[in-house]
């Protein structure tokens, strides 16, 4: 029998939703320990700034232990389309380096994708188990609402999911 209110994959809020105006924020750590796939959905509100060229500067990190020496790390990403819309950008490959979110494009998701697998076998990072967002905010900017969702597809799926928040995990 399909039970509709249980999906298979296990999602944890890793930033509330809140105004990141000028300010270098990161999510809460994602614990990769049980994850196959891990990905992080990013939803931006108003972005406006003093400055028309400004953006949100978008990065990932891992690192081995929570209290860690983070690594930036590559990722391929996507965006959405406007408010209202279900479409989405083409997956673009980003590397440690990060992209850019214009300040002009409100209301948009962003989905990032990562392969634990690859995290771990980065000479970088040894044994990167967890993984969170970095977002950087100029100066300029007068708003930046954001909010991120982690979200792991498990390696053995069960009855009741498998901790991904990082204070809690085994």
């Amino acid at each position: 029998m399909l039970n509709s209110f249980v999906g298979y994959e296990n999602m944890v809020m890793l930033l509330a939703p809140q105004d990141i105006t000028n300010a270098e924020t990161v999510s809460s750590y994602m614990d990769l320990k049980y994850a196959h796939q891990a990905a992080f959905l990013v939803v931006f509100g108003a972005i406006t700034s003093a400055t028309a060229a400004d953006s949100i500067l978008v990065t990932v990190e891992a690192a081995s232990v929570e209290t860690g020496t983070e690594v930036a790390v590559d990722f391929n990403y996507r965006i959405s389309g406007a408010l209202g819309t279900n479409t989405w950008g083409a997956v673009t490959a980003a590397t440690s380096a990060g992209f850019s979110i214009l300040n002009a494009v409100d209301n948009v998701m962003v989905w990032i994708e990562l392969d634990p697998g690859i995290l771990v076998a980065d000479s970088a990072i040894v044994d990167a188990r967890y993984a969170r967002v970095n977002l950087s905010s100029p100066a300029d900017m007068t708003a930046c609402l954001v909010s991120v969702i982690g979200i792991t597809e498990p390696r053995y799926v069960q009855t009741t999911h498998l901790s991904a928040t990082g204070a809690a995990s085994a």
